[in-house]
């Protein structure tokens, strides 16, 4: 087991894992913060609420909080540096007034609480440095979420420019880190309001104030997310739609060609028929002369796809379209200059 003293802040800083060498009494630990394995505890000693937290520690998904006798437990995550959700173990607390109790992932928890005492945050009191712990397991996310937005945003660009040959692996490794965060952020805003609103001894008043300025902090991750996931849903729709896109060009590619090869194929089959009478047969130019038909249906065909505009690629405008657009618009601009003179 670990132990950490919350000190008072006379003394610079509030949480260290040393007890203070003075013993005057106001210099005396105003709690503390031990960190144990789940080996260590023994949750049957502990009364009914906290057995099952335990018990459904394994299977949970979304950090909450319960009521005890001397003060509030529940489920939170241990502060990691990925906001993936391979990456996030939940943690129980026990939370009373002068002791705070985390069992599960030791390290991380023992990494945070340096971080804490590093930086100099203020905790006055063990609900505050659990506050902190929230607020320390999701400080990184705004950074990371901007980061996925940029991600989206430069897959948006290559795909607005009609480009197909995206990083889907990034991708779709952008969207599975989205997975989970709503209900995580959903988890510890409950737990962030709960702690704020509670009546009893274990959240002293000024701390209800930082629990409150957490959970519109988590509400305004989980509008972020919410966002996100939406761009997430109309990117993979615009990717399905530019790979649609070209599977019709090439389609009416093969349909063009095969068009073009059927009336031939006709051709050449009817004169493999090999009958003595057919016509053409014992003229000497008469296989001169189907050849010539042959390449002028084909440049037939050809001239006809053409200005039809079958011969494009999806998105590229057609001849005739251009044209008709450009004389509209001097027609259009025409009109508009002898309706001005008009006036």
């Amino acid at each position: 087991m670990q132990r950490w003293y919350i000190e008072d802040e006379r003394l610079g800083r509030t949480v260290s894992k040393d007890r203070p060498d003075d013993k005057r009494a106001e210099h005396l630990p105003q709690g503390t913060v031990e960190l144990m394995d789940l080996a260590e505890f023994d949750p049957q000693a502990h009364g009914r609420v906290v057995a099952e937290l335990f018990r459904q520690l394994p299977h949970a998904t979304i950090p909450f909080v319960e009521r005890r006798a001397s003060g509030m437990a529940g489920i939170v995550v241990a502060p990691t540096d990925d906001i993936g959700t391979a990456d996030r173990h939940p943690v129980v607390f026990l939370l009373d007034r002068d002791r705070l109790c985390l069992i599960g992932e030791v390290d991380a928890c023992s990494n945070a609480l340096d971080t804490i005492a590093d930086e100099g945050f203020a905790t006055p009191s063990t609900a505050s440095a659990l506050c902190e712990l929230m607020r320390l397991a999701v400080r990184d996310h705004p950074a990371q979420l901007s980061g996925v937005r940029h991600d989206f945003e430069v897959i948006e660009e290559r795909l607005l420019n009609g480009s197909t040959r995206i990083d889907r692996h990034k991708m779709r490794v952008d969207s599975r880190r989205l997975l989970g965060l709503d209900t995580l952020y959903q988890g510890l805003s409950d737990v962030a309001s709960e702690l704020a609103e509670s009546a009893g001894s274990a959240v002293p008043d000024g701390d209800r104030l930082r629990f409150k300025a957490l959970e519109r902090h988590l509400d305004r991750l989980t509008t972020r997310l919410e966002s996100l996931r939406d761009y997430s849903l109309q990117l993979n729709s615009l990717y399905q739609e530019a790979i649609d896109t070209r599977q019709n060009s090439v389609m009416q590619w093969l349909t063009v060609i095969a068009t073009i090869f059927m009336p031939l194929t006709f051709i050449t089959g009817w004169y493999g028929m090999n009958f003595p009478n057919m016509a053409m047969m014992s003229r000497p130019w008469g296989y001169a002369l189907v050849v010539v038909v042959c390449l002028a249906i084909a440049a037939a065909e050809v001239l006809f796809f053409r200005r039809r505009g079958w011969l494009h690629f999806a998105g590229e405008m057609r001849p005739h379209a251009r044209a008709r657009g450009t004389d509209g618009h001097r027609r259009g601009g025409r009109e508009r200059g002898d309706h001005a003179r008009r006036r």
